[in-house]
């Protein structure tokens, strides 16, 4: 997951090297400029730091607030208990998805506390092939079953998720269609995205391609 914004981050590292590598080479010379560098390359990475953790808070606030936004637009019923958040791959773990902001409305992570594999799940179909995934589940059994045979997981994993009834994972992409991350829904009832649901929810995921990266 990454959704801060790198501009800052390499901007930044790129002076403190600098300084760090020039106060190194004027030390032989001069002493006190060295020193001075030295304490500026530090003084940037103290900035950087405390940058990277702003931007990354906001950020994650943002994209918390366009899911929020996007369920209110919908307006479902309570009794069809939809939740909706956020997934992006790692920076560690490029081959996994990581979820970006916590589940609204119940302020919960997922179970995959280490990540998703983007191989796995209806969340890592839509990551792959960029397209709106859909799914409506009839019986516990079946769909434990799908998940294993359509979904890549081994019955172990499928058999500690709790099984809802519906899922709908929108790609978010950016503008050459690449995929940045996946706007994920579930639902306890097997109707919760009718198709005039689903295309407000489409339209109102829009904005994340601005902010997850």
């Amino acid at each position: 997951m990454f959704v801060d914004k790198p501009v800052v981050r390499v901007t930044v590292k790129v002076i403190v090297v600098a300084a760090a590598g020039f106060s190194g080479f004027l030390a032989q010379t001069h002493v006190a400029v060295a020193g001075t560098l030295l304490v500026v390359s530090i003084a940037f990475t103290v900035v950087e730091y405390l940058l990277s953790g702003r931007i990354t808070t906001l950020v994650v606030e943002r994209v918390s607030g366009i899911i929020e936004s996007a369920c209110a637009c919908c307006t479902f019923p309570a009794d069809a208990d939809v939740r909706g958040t956020v997934f992006a791959p790692s920076r560690s773990s490029p081959d996994k998805l990581r979820q970006v902001c916590r589940y609204y409305p119940t302020d919960r992570y997922s179970s995959f506390r280490r990540g998703l594999p983007n191989s796995k799940g209806i969340i890592g179909l839509c990551y792959r092939s960029r397209q709106q995934c859909l799914e409506a589940i009839d019986e516990e059994s079946s769909f434990k079953a799908y998940m294993v045979s359509k979904w890549g997981f081994t019955q172990e994993e499928a058999d500690a998720v709790k099984t809802r009834r519906s899922y709908l994972a929108i790609p978010v992409l950016d503008q050459h269609g690449s995929a940045l991350g996946v706007a994920y829904f579930d639902s306890m009832k097997k109707d919760a995205f009718s198709p005039e649901k689903v295309d407000i929810l489409i339209r109102a995921c829009a904005p994340l391609s601005r902010w997850v990266r």
